[in-house]
């Protein structure tokens, strides 16, 4: 039996500002009436699709629907991120009497500029038809969670069922110790030149408040480990290549399947623990290795991350065809040897 794992629906807020106005609510409109309820497709961060209002003629709700997103199911394939679908029976009153209170009078004070993202709760029939639960708002045109949140509280969960899967942890990948995706392009490319006028530069700021009561926290960044400080490596492989995403294969039990699309996505193929005489192979060649003889920014086919797993210590990033570029430090962009490659690419 898979295993799902609750997951916290995290409400993003932006930064306050004060504004003010008055005017009266307009009245809402009535809810559209769906021929059918679903989950799958929705962007929980997306904000109000539309289609919510008052209880529209002749529908005569049995149910309350509510859609989860962000839970996690684990199975022999993997963790599947996952969009789940529960219907809620019992007493309707207080759920029927929340969504048709009015909205607030727009507030003459001060209002927080946030963004409140609304759960996507519908209301279903008899004939499995469903209308969208209407959130009354405040003076600051805010949704009144908390109002909703306690009129579904006495209801009961009466099924649970899936209506997305993306895989977003190959079992293989967990079981390597590897990322499940690696991004196909450097975060950023710098020469050594670049970073030459930064050697010796750099202190790590004591711990101090400054103007604003802010303290600052000395922090080394993550580094490339030196020749012969680490034994082994772990070898993780990926390619870019479309075949190698697994979200592209459905998983049983799932009525609808999600696919991200990220430009410069590369995605896990297998992984090994290098040896020592491997090891001190690649951080040699990190150590020596030259600038590129000219600039290019092809995107790889396949690549490999070369991590030592040790706290403090950065990634080694090595493509094995395309630019063949070697980045160590997250930072630093060299060529790679092509003797490197050659024994990676084994």
């Amino acid at each position: 039996m898979p295993r799902i794992r609750p997951s916290l629906i995290v409400l993003a807020a932006a930064a306050v500002a004060l504004t003010g106005c008055a005017s009266a609510p307009q009245a809402p409109a009535p809810a559209e009436i769906v021929a059918e309820i679903s989950c799958a497709g929705m962007d929980p961060l997306g904000g109000d699709p539309g289609g919510a209002g008052v209880m529209p003629d002749g529908f005569e709700p049995v149910a309350a629907v509510r859609c989860v997103p962000f839970q996690s199911v684990e199975d022999d394939d993997g963790i599947w991120s996952v969009v789940l679908r529960e219907r809620l029976e019992g007493d309707l009153t207080s759920l029927l009497r929340a969504q048709a209170e009015p909205d607030d009078a727009r507030s003459l004070g001060p209002c927080a500029a946030i963004a409140m993202i609304a759960p996507q709760i519908w209301l279903t029939d008899a004939a499995g038809r469903g209308i969208r639960v209407r959130y009354p708002v405040d003076g600051c045109s805010q949704p009144k969670l908390d109002l909703i949140r306690d009129a579904l509280a006495p209801l009961a969960v009466a099924q649970t069922e899936e209506e997305q899967r993306t895989l977003s942890q190959p079992r293989a990948a967990l079981d390597a110790g590897c990322a499940p995706t690696w991004a196909a392009r450097p975060l950023q490319i710098a020469s050594p030149g670049d970073l030459e006028v930064w050697e010796g530069t750099i202190e790590h700021p004591a711990p101090a408040p400054a103007s604003t009561g802010i303290a600052t926290i000395p922090w080394a960044p993550p580094r490339t480990p030196a020749p012969g400080e680490v034994d082994t490596l772990r070898l993780c492989a990926y390619s870019t290549d479309a075949t190698a995403d697994p979200t592209t294969t459905p998983a049983p039990g799932a009525t609808t399947w999600a696919t991200v699309e990220v430009e410069g996505a590369a995605w896990f193929t297998g992984g090994r623990e290098l040896d020592a005489a491997e090891t001190l192979a690649v951080l040699e060649a990190a150590a020596s290795a030259q600038p590129p003889a000219e600039p290019c920014d092809d995107l790889p086919g396949s690549l490999v991350v070369l991590d030592a797993g040790q706290e403090g210590t950065a990634p080694i990033t090595v493509e094995l065809d395309g630019c063949r570029r070697l980045i160590v430090d997250f930072v630093s962009t060299y060529a790679a040897p092509p003797a490197l490659v050659e024994m990676l690419a084994g």
